[in-house]
This record gives structure tokens, C-alpha cells and sequence, in this order.
């Protein structure tokens, strides 16, 4: 795992932003830090501090956007160079294997209920728990220079927080350097949401249509998205660097069918952010 997720997992600075920033988390979760992009010598941890903002959607699949904080922790080269724990907002990533080419770490997301949204309908969906989503990464990079990746990895996760469901997220993941201050990055992915966690994502029943206004609605299993993202990292210094970061969700069938997209949202979502990072 190497250049820019930092730059787009995002939580809040107060209690309301904290909830906005990790709505927009849905849009981010391919994106890898900058701070495994460097080429170091140094011995011993190495840790990256970053803060920024992204333009996302009010949640996932909303057609209102709004600006959340961005924030970055991440130890790094702690007993071998691609290994790495890194908190990103409300996102978990590691790798804890001491190889050049596998990665095995713990994950996780926190992604919260629809009680802070904007839209007043999508608001009134009382029966959408928070999820705790906690699993483990698995992957290969094809390359094992420090700066260059081409990767396949896979999230699996279940909802530990409340038990309703899990994903599973196959992600191809590419960076390279242009030069020795900047960095490029891509990644495609997919989530497949079980029939409980999209249920809990996009379901509505009797009673929250009648509170709503929205038409009852039942989410099977299936496809949810596809995501593409792109990054740019440039390093000013040893210690400073500015991530920049785009993301294009496409919500797909069982997602894109639920009222709170079809009706009130759009089954398109982008995200477009800028984070500042100090490694020390």
C-alpha cells in the first residue's frame, strides 16, 4: 500500500463534520498515502501526519455535495518497508507481512446512519444503522521497487458494529513516479454488499415510507459500485508534500434502484480533495 489514500479518508474536526467526513469515505476507500511512495533511507518508523479538504457527497448515493476535513495517521517501514498502519479518518488499512510483493493487513470503515443528512427524507429512514465494518486485506504488487505498484488486492469485511452484512471489494491498484518530487496514482474497484448490508444501506419498509414519503423499497445482494480514482503527489521537501485527489463512483442495480438515489439522489458520485502531509 503505498501513495495516496490518506488524502481521501476524512473525519471531522466537530461532531457534525466528523459524521460528513465519513459519508465521503465511500468514494475514497481505493486511495493509498503518499507516504509509501518515498524512496528512504532512513532506518526505523516513519510517521506522516496529513490534513486537508474534499467536495464529496452528503452520502452515498445524495446529489448535494458539501466540504469535509480531511485527516491522515500513518506509521510506516515498521519492521519492513511496505509495512504500514495507517487511520484514516473513519478507515483502518495495514499490511503486516514483511514481503516485497504480498500484502495481508486488518481493515476497517465506520460508515454512519442517515441521521445527520441533509435531505429531510433520506433523514427520516430511523431503521439505517451505523456500520462497523472490520475485516482483513489481502493482495500481491506485481512490482517490488518502493515507488512504482501494480497490485491486486481484496477487502473483506463484515459489519462487527451491528452484524448486518459485509463487503467484499477486488481492487486493481497502479502508481509511478514522473519524477523525483511527483507521483501518480489509479485504482479501479468494485463492492459487492451482502444482502443484509445493502438492505441496511438501501432498503426503506413500511413504516419509513410512511414517515418519509419515499416508496417502500427492498435491496438484495449484489454489486453496489464501481470506483475510479486518480492521485497526484507532489513533495516540496523531506517532510512536506500536497496530495491531490478525484474520485468517480457509479452506483449500480440494487443501489441505484432505492429511492434515496433514484428518487432523491444520483447514482453518480465524485469527490474531488487536497491534503498536506508532514512525514517525520
Amino acid at each position: 500500500m503505498r501513495l495516496v489514500h490518506a488524502a481521501l479518508t476524512v473525519a471531522g474536526l466537530t461532531v457534525g463534520s466528523a459524521t460528513n467526513s465519513a459519508r465521503a469515505v465511500d468514494l475514497v476507500t481505493d486511495l493509498d498515502t503518499p507516504e509509501q511512495a518515498e524512496t528512504t533511507t532512513r532506518a526505523g518508523p516513519v510517521y506522516t501526519f496529513g490534513l486537508g479538504v474534499a467536495f464529496a457527497p452528503d452520502y452515498e448515493g445524495s446529489n448535494d455535495y458539501t466540504a469535509v476535513p480531511l485527516w491522515n495517521l500513518r506509521a510506516s517501514n515498521l519492521y519492513h518497508p511496505d509495512t504500514f498502519v495507517q487511520v484514516l479518518g473513519p478507515t483502518l488499512r495495514s499490511n503486516l507481512l514483511p514481503s516485497d510483493h504480498w500484502r495481508l493487513g486488518v481493515s476497517g470503515r465506520y460508515q454512519p446512519d442517515y441521521d445527520n443528512v441533509d435531505n429531510s427524507r433520506v433523514q427520516d429512514l430511523k431503521g439505517t444503522d451505523a456500520a462497523g465494518l472490520l475485516g482483513f486485506t489481502v493482495g500481491y504488487d506485481f512490482f517490488a521497487e518502493r515507488a512504482q505498484d501494480l497490485a491486486l488486492e481484496l477487502d473483506a469485511q463484515y459489519d462487527a458494529l451491528e452484524g448486518n452484512g459485509g463487503v467484499l471489494t477486488p481492487r486493481l491498484r497502479w502508481q509511478a513516479p514522473l519524477s523525483q518530487q511527483m507521483v501518480v496514482g489509479a485504482a479501479i474497484s468494485t463492492t459487492w454488499g451482502s444482502e443484509d448490508y445493502m438492505g441496511n444501506r438501501f432498503s426503506i419498509n413500511a413504516d419509513e415510507s410512511s414517515r418519509s414519503g419515499l416508496d417502500e423499497y427492498d435491496a438484495d445482494s449484489g454489486v453496489k459500485n464501481g470506483l475510479v480514482t486518480g492521485t497526484v503527489n507532489y513533495r516540496f521537501t523531506e517532510a512536506w508534500s500536497l496530495t491531490g485527489i478525484v474520485a468517480y463512483s457509479r452506483l449500480f442495480s440494487e443501489a441505484s434502484d432505492s429511492p434515496i438515489v433514484d428518487d432523491e439522489g444520483d447514482e453518480n458520485q465524485f469527490l474531488g480533495g487536497l491534503l498536506v502531509n508532514y512525514s517525520f
